[in-house]
Formats: structure tokens, C-alpha cells, sequence
């Protein structure tokens, strides 16, 4: 499952939960938020007017329970701009074949010798690894080393990795999905020993988020707005402005599945009132549980005719839910990471109707932009410009599932476009 090493539980110092022992994290989940079960059967819920939403408050935790003007059921007297809709997701089809690495060409070959290294949360997930390969592709292409360190999704095994980084005189460190704030005191260490610091997959595109250590420099990062932004379109195009979703949060990584998660609602409250969305939480521990859970869903909420998991890697236990609440016909899911398992799910026209996605290897290559720009002296970029390209019916026939998935976005040759923007030839 591509990117769900963005998602997996941290373990802290003490052995908790990552959003649990982040105090700086946005929001913050305990083992109470974690009860297994149906939340639509098990938990009591009221319903509270907040900005320009009706939300529906289960067990504390507030859960966008409509779009737009939120009373307004589907069909009647709200509105729904299809037009606008259907243009937007026809763009997001297209293949990206004028994409371009994001900034100013610079000279890369003065970081030639030195050496970034990229402390992964595991490295035993598909995305993480496609990381560390497109990193070690585009530095060796100037003479720059990559080392990828496995934390294993532990804060203690992301120190160590710091600190091996430091004693290895490291000439950047990127420090991937933990919050900054809880590797603070290893970050302080690579300050003091002059080594920048960026974050990576803990925060979307633009200035680093407020209270980041000093020593962190910039960030390096996956567009996590944009697969939210293209599936409310595709779902408002689709459905004709009908739409009534379920969209499933993990909410125990908070920071990145509510940037999606956030983007995709206002979208739908620009484009659709007459939609409906409510937000069901699904904690990552509990995604193993997500056949039984689909069909409970879909048998509590017949009218449901969309259900968005915030990350493909549940899609995989949802289908049969699905199919065992015999919804194939009338239920269709969207997600986000185009996992070749999915997108083959989508080609055979079973039940997955749409998949965003991002390529894999290039976001490798542009996180190793970013951290020669940090070693050749530059500033770092806000926004890596990784492309996210939108898959259905209309475009998936087209698409060789074979190929390396970096592929299929349509983006052409983007290692030599790396390498002419760093003024290497070959």
C-alpha cells in the first residue's frame, strides 16, 4: 500500500501513540476514539451548526455530516454546478505532458561528494522504498550519495537515525512522516553540527507549519489537497450533482489525511450543495476490519451511492464488503495512491470508479531536487510540483498496468528533465 507509511501508528519515547504524545499535532486521538464497531449503530450522535455546515458530533469528534447548505437533501432545492465539474475532472485525466520540475535551473554538480540521507519511517512500504530509489537515481546522476534509514515507524529508531546521519557528516537529512517537533532534540544535534534539516510527508506544499525546530530548513512533500480537490469534482460530475458520500478518515494521523479530507469538503461546498458527505472515522488499526464494516455502512446508509476512503490501501478490504452487501451496482469507490492492485480493481470495471494518484519514482527524483538545491547552497523550494493525474473509465484503458507506475501520469522523459534543470548532461 503505496503511501501508508504516512499512515501507520508512530511509537513515542513511551511507547504511545504518535498523535497521541504529539502535543502539536491539530488534533489529538486517544484509545477511546479507537472503539471497533459501527459508529452509525454504537455511539450516540447530535447534530450542531457550525460556520456553514451541519456536522454530525459522534463521541466527541466532529464529522462533516453534509456539504454546502447541509440540510438540504440531495435533489431538492440546492444546487450543483455539473458543468464546472465535468471540466475540472476532464483536466485532471489528461496526462501531464507539460509537466516540468518546479524552480530555477541551478548547478548541482557543487554538491558532487557529499551525501543526503533519508530517515523513512519504514522502509518496508512500496512508497517509501520508491523514495529512497528515486532519491539515490537522481543524486547519483551529480556524484551525490543517498542513505535510506528504516525508523520503523518508531521515534526512537528516527533519533538513532539522525544521529548516525550526524556522525556520518551528512550533508542534508530529510526526516520523513514523524512531526518535526518529536525528533526535536536530534534535530537540534544536526543544527549544532551544521546539517539542514527537511521534513518530508508531514505537511502539505508551502512554508514550513508554525513551531518547526530550528534547523529545519524547508520541506519536501506529496500535493495531499489535490487528490481531495479531483475526487469532489470527478464525484460531482459523475453523480450529476446527486452525490450522498461516505468518506472514511484515518483519524489517527491527522495532519496529512485532513488536508485531503478538508479539501475534498470544500470542494463539494463550492460545486454541490445538493450533495451530502459524512465523515466516518476509520483509525489505520482498524482497516483490517473494513469488509465487515463497508457492509454494515452500506446497510445503515441505503442511500449512499459513494464511499471515499482517504487512502486506497482500504479499498482493498472494501470491495468485498461491498460485494458481500451485494452494492456493486449502486456503490462506487474513489480513493487516493492508484496501488496497482486498485487500479486494477478500476480497469475491470468492479466496483473502484475512480482513483487519484501520484508518480511514485518522480516524487523520489524531486525529493532529491530538493535536497541538492539545500546542498548546493539554494533555498529550498515551497512546492516540488509533483503531479497528481485523475483515473477512470474514460482514461484507465489507455493505461499499461505493466509499465512502472511513474509511467502513467504522462509526464515524459522527467529524469532528463531533472537532470537539465541541475545542468548534467547524459
Amino acid at each position: 500500500m503505496d503511501r501508508t507509511g504516512l499512515l501507520w501508528r508512530v511509537t513515542c519515547f513511551g511507547g504511545g501513540d504518535l498523535t497521541v504524545c504529539n502535543a502539536t499535532a491539530a488534533q489529538r486521538v486517544t484509545d477511546g476514539d479507537h472503539g471497533a464497531g459501527n459508529l452509525t449503530s454504537r455511539r450516540r450522535s447530535t447534530m450542531r451548526k457550525i460556520g456553514g455546515f451541519k456536522v454530525l458530533v459522534v463521541s466527541g469528534c466532529l464529522l462533516t455530516a453534509a456539504c454546502g447548505s447541509a440540510s438540504t437533501p440531495s435533489g431538492s432545492s440546492g444546487t450543483a454546478n455539473v458543468s464546472e465539474a465535468q471540466q475540472l475532472a476532464k483536466a485532471a485525466e489528461a496526462p501531464q505532458s507539460s509537466w516540468k520540475p518546479a524552480g530555477q535551473p541551478f548547478n548541482a554538480s557543487v554538491a558532487r561528494g557529499k551525501s543526503m540521507w533519508y530517515v523513512s519511517v519504514s522502509l518496508s512500504i512500496p512508497f517509501e522504498q520508491f523514495m529512497v530509489q528515486g532519491m539515490k537515481e537522481g543524486g547519483a546522476a551529480v556524484g551525490v550519495t543517498t542513505v535510506g534509514f528504516d525508523a520503523k515507524s518508531s521515534v526512537a529508531e528516527a533519533t538513532r537515525g539522525i544521529e548516525e546521519a550526524i556522525q556520518a557528516k551528512a550533508g542534508v537529512i530529510f526526516v520523513d512522516g514523524f512531526p518535526p517537533n518529536l525528533v526535536a532534540p536530534a534535530i537540534a544535534q544536526a543544527k549544532a553540527a551544521g546539517i539542514p534539516v527537511l521534513t518530508a510527508n508531514s505537511q502539505g506544499p508551502g512554508p514550513l507549519l508554525p513551531g518547526a525546530p530550528a534547523g529545519v530548513v524547508g520541506s519536501a512533500t506529496h500535493p495531499f489537497a489535490d487528490p481531495g480537490k479531483i475526487e469532489a469534482d470527478w464525484i460531482v460530475a459523475d453523480s450529476k450533482g446527486k452525490a450522498n458520500i461516505i468518506y472514511l478518515r484515518s483519524s489517527d494521523v491527522p495532519v496529512i489525511t485532513d488536508i485531503e479530507k478538508n479539501a475534498f469538503v470544500s470542494e463539494l461546498n463550492k460545486l454541490c450543495s445538493s450533495c451530502k458527505v459524512q465523515v466516518v472515522d476509520v483509525p489505520t488499526s482498524q482497516w483490517s476490519q473494513l469488509t465487515p464494516k463497508t457492509a454494515s455502512l452500506i446497510r445503515a446508509n441505503p442511500n449512499a451511492n459513494y464511499f471515499v476512503p482517504d487512502f486506497d490501501g482500504e479499498v482493498i478490504f472494501m470491495v468485498p464488503g461491498v460485494t458481500s452487501a451485494n452494492a456493486q451496482s449502486k456503490v462506487k469507490l474513489v480513493s487516493f495512491n492508484a496501488t496497482p492492485s486498485v487500479m486494477t480493481n478500476l480497469k475491470q470495471a468492479y466496483v473502484v470508479a475512480a482513483e487519484t494518484g501520484g508518480p511514485n519514482l518522480l516524487q523520489g527524483w524531486a525529493f532529491a531536487d530538493q535536497g541538492l538545491r539545500v546542498l548546493a547552497g539554494q533555498q529550498p523550494l515551497q512546492d516540488l510540483n509533483i503531479p497528481t493525474r485523475l483515473f477512470d473509465a474514460t482514461n484507465i484503458s489507455s493505461i499499461d498496468l505493466s509499465q512502472q507506475e511513474s509511467e502513467w501520469y504522462g509526464t515524459g522523459d522527467y529524469r532528463a528533465k531533472y537532470k537539465q534543470q541541475w545542468g548534467v548532461s547524459g
